[in-house]
């Protein structure tokens, strides 16, 4: 009964995690969709993208920490490498949406320019470096002992 219990427990929080997991991807675009929204409105908008960031650690770091959760790393061994490339993704899109927000908090046309090249710039040299770091030292996918 008691591994009854375990494993019902162990397949809810996947299936939550999953769920975090999918919306969290979905929610990329829309974070582009925000770029967008600060270029043609003028104006800084609230920074949705260090919330999904939270929540993603949040959800993983707790995956990660418990034993019962971390089979779920076992098990299913494309989750490890998903959540760091994700984790990282969020992170980028996340310092860059701020640089954008902090050009646009003063109106003036050549600042907004400015800042706008500066995120570009951001998100390119921080996806370089990105894969760069994961040719060097690839993100290993989590096998089980017994194998």
């Amino acid at each position: 009964m008691n591994k009854l219990i375990v494993n019902i427990i162990e397949k809810l929080w996947l299936i939550v995690i999953s769920l975090v997991l999918v919306l969290s991807t979905i929610s990329i675009p829309a974070l582009f969709d925000s770029i967008h929204t600060v270029l043609q409105s003028g104006f800084g908008t609230t920074q949705v993208a260090l919330s999904i960031l939270a929540i993603v650690s949040l959800f993983s770091g707790i995956t990660m920490l418990v034993p019962l959760f971390r089979k779920n790393f076992y098990k299913y061994p494309w989750l490890y490498p998903y959540i760091i490339i994700l984790t990282v993704n969020l992170a980028i899109l996340a310092v860059g949406i701020e640089i954008l927000n902090y050009g646009y908090q003063v109106q003036n046309e050549a600042r907004h320019t400015l800042f706008f090249w500066i995120m570009v710039v951001q998100l390119i040299v921080s996806r370089l470096a990105f894969c760069i770091f994961c040719h060097k030292k690839t993100v290993r996918v989590v096998r089980e002992s017994n194998e």
